[in-house]
């Protein structure tokens, strides 16, 4: 469901501001997997013209977030599971590697804020399960994998990761719904902390591959949980 939202003030191009926040309503569940783009509906929400909506939401066509279906218009996307495993499989590289070198970068003594973030992060997720706050677990759950790549101060993988993730948002998020699936990622979360703390790469890189590989499994295991549609 769409929720009124005013863009800021134009800057580079309107399209451009368009397209920000058309990508946010994805991102954020506002608009559904599956759901035709409704030009009309979006240009009242944002005070545009449908033009100007049809220019970004065809901009978006290579974000991976929308298709755009001959004759029938602009959809958001659909994420098949070959879709799925193979963004886990990319994530889980570029993931692996950033905390490695964050690691490294804290035993060379860079990054002297990461441990005492990441420690005050920690320290939030587990107040967020012990409340059962799946919303702010998930918002602190980006924050925490956010913090590690910007650590390893390799910008290109950051901009890869943060394309990736975007295109995840949707089904990840439904896996962190389930309190029980919190509370392994808390524990993931502080094996791949304590690594980078510890200045441990090869630990790093390993409990990071870890929670991307349980990450998926933990979604698959969901899906089958899930009641099967009538034949």
């Amino acid at each position: 469901m769409m929720s009124e939202r005013a863009i800021g003030p134009r800057r580079a191009t309107l399209a451009g501001e368009v397209r920000a926040e058309i990508e946010r309503m994805i991102v954020d569940g506002e608009l559904a997997a599956g759901e035709k783009m409704n030009e009309l509906a979006l240009s009242n929400i944002m005070g545009v013209s449908r033009g100007t909506v049809r220019e970004a939401i065809r901009s978006l066509a290579d974000s991976g977030l929308i298709d755009l279906v001959a004759n029938r218009g602009a959809f958001v996307h659909e994420t098949t599971l070959a879709e799925i495993r193979n963004l886990y499989d990319l994530r889980g590289a570029v993931f692996s590697m950033a905390c490695s070198a964050a690691a490294r970068r804290v035993a060379e003594g860079f990054e002297a804020d990461l441990a005492r973030n990441l420690k005050r992060n920690i320290e939030q997720m587990q107040a967020a399960y012990k409340k059962e706050d799946t919303a702010r677990y998930y918002a602190l759950n980006i924050e925490f994998h956010d913090m590690l790549l910007k650590g390893a101060e390799n910008p290109k993988a950051k901009m890869i990761y943060d394309n990736l993730v975007k295109e995840m948002h949707l089904f990840r998020r439904r896996g962190l719904s389930i309190v029980n699936n919190l509370a392994r990622s808390l524990e993931e979360h502080i094996a791949i902390s304590d690594a980078v703390i510890a200045g441990d790469p090869e630990a790093a890189r390993s409990a990071a591959h870890m929670h991307i590989t349980s990450g998926l499994a933990r979604y698959m295991h969901m899906l089958d949980q899930e009641p099967k549609p009538a034949p």
